[in-house]
């Protein structure tokens, strides 16, 4: 009997993962991921609740569970690596990082050496058959689709990786549930914030955690300085929240960071731009090879047609249509028409 492993949070969607490939006839073992303790309030991800959780689901389903505790690797390569793009003035892409790193990586090994043949999830995505190879492509649910936060994984993983509600749109995954009568068919859907104080941003949170100073400087608007502001970290790109009464009368927009300076606009066209710049490419297939090449900036954003080319690190990708608020430190993934075939970070 094949053994496959599910990664198990204990929500309906990997609830019901486990459920459909127990009663497909296979071995199945839910694994959960701990990536931080519960302390000081603070509300957390993966954390002790979610062990406990997951292990009742478990339970009740008749499958063995173990805990992949990832705590001190998920500090340094996730919550580090936030930080210090936001102290730098741009906005972490941090799911597609634990994707990467984190659960298709460290849980991923875990589940292999525990005999595991292949590793499913409950995330809406759909693995096919693309020039000769499994590639990751977008799932039937339009509006959860979550193939852009998978777009870095290799093809050498997508081969042991099983998305059993790909196919199925959320209301359909939860009416599901509620007919097999599972605990979780009613719960609500994560927030993915990997961790978040009372009152605060995750910027702020991880200020904090690190005991770090914020960056402060000034707003830039029309060249001249209007204000002071409290620190690069709690801004972005496209960012209209939270400026106060910057331009009276006026909404602002935040249009750049740089250096310490926020710049400032009130004019949304300034936004849009149809060039941009990004770096540390991962490609899962050629690019020259792609019949309806497109690149989508970040998840809620559509995939507009693109032109690609290359000098040295840096791809330069030319968008056939504009598009809002390109943000450095975000995450471009690259399709063939629904299909991954790669990613990059995004510079300027």
């Amino acid at each position: 009997m094949k053994k496959i492993a599910v990664a198990l949070s204990g929500g309906v969607d990997s609830s019901l993962t486990v459920l459909l490939l127990r009663d497909a006839g296979l071995d199945v073992v839910g694994i959960t991921l701990r990536v931080q303790r519960n302390a000081d309030g603070a509300s957390v991800c993966a954390g002790d609740d979610a062990v406990d959780k997951a292990r009742a689901v478990a339970n009740y389903l008749g499958v063995d569970h173990f805990v992949c505790d990832v705590c001190d690797d998920f500090k340094d390569i996730i919550l580090s690596y936030a930080w210090h793009t936001y102290a730098n003035g741009q906005t972490p892409s941090p799911c597609v990082r634990c994707n990467e790193r984190i659960k298709f990586g460290k849980l991923f090994d875990y589940a292999m050496s525990l005999g595991c043949e292949a590793m499913a999830t409950g995330h809406y995505a759909q693995i096919v058959d693309y020039r000769d190879v499994k590639r990751i492509a977008r799932g039937a649910d339009a509006n959860k689709d979550q193939s852009y936060f998978l777009s870095g994984l290799p093809n050498a993983t997508v081969e042991r990786i099983l998305f059993p509600l790909g196919g199925y749109t959320k209301p359909q995954v939860r009416a599901l549930a509620d007919q097999y009568g599972l605990p979780s068919a009613h719960t609500p859907d994560s927030q993915n914030v990997c961790i978040t104080k009372p009152r605060q941003t995750f910027a702020e949170t991880l200020c904090d955690l690190f005991g770090e100073k914020a960056k402060i400087g000034n707003f830039i608007y029309d060249g001249k300085t209007i204000a002071k502001h409290a620190g690069i970290h709690h801004y972005t790109v496209g960012q209209r929240h939270g400026l106060g009464n910057l331009v009276p009368t006026q909404k602002a927009y935040v249009k750049a960071i740089s250096g310490n300076d926020v710049q400032i606009t009130t004019d949304p066209n300034d936004l849009l731009t149809s060039q941009f710049s990004a770096t540390q490419a991962i490609w899962h297939a050629d690019p020259a090879n792609a019949e309806s090449l497109r690149a989508q900036i970040r998840y809620r954003s559509p995939a507009v047609p693109c032109s690609l080319s290359q000098n040295g690190d840096t791809l330069s990708i030319q968008c056939h249509t504009p598009v809002n608020a390109v943000t450095p430190g975000q995450i471009v993934a690259f399709y063939d028409g629904d299909v991954v075939i790669g990613r990059a970070i995004i510079k300027n």
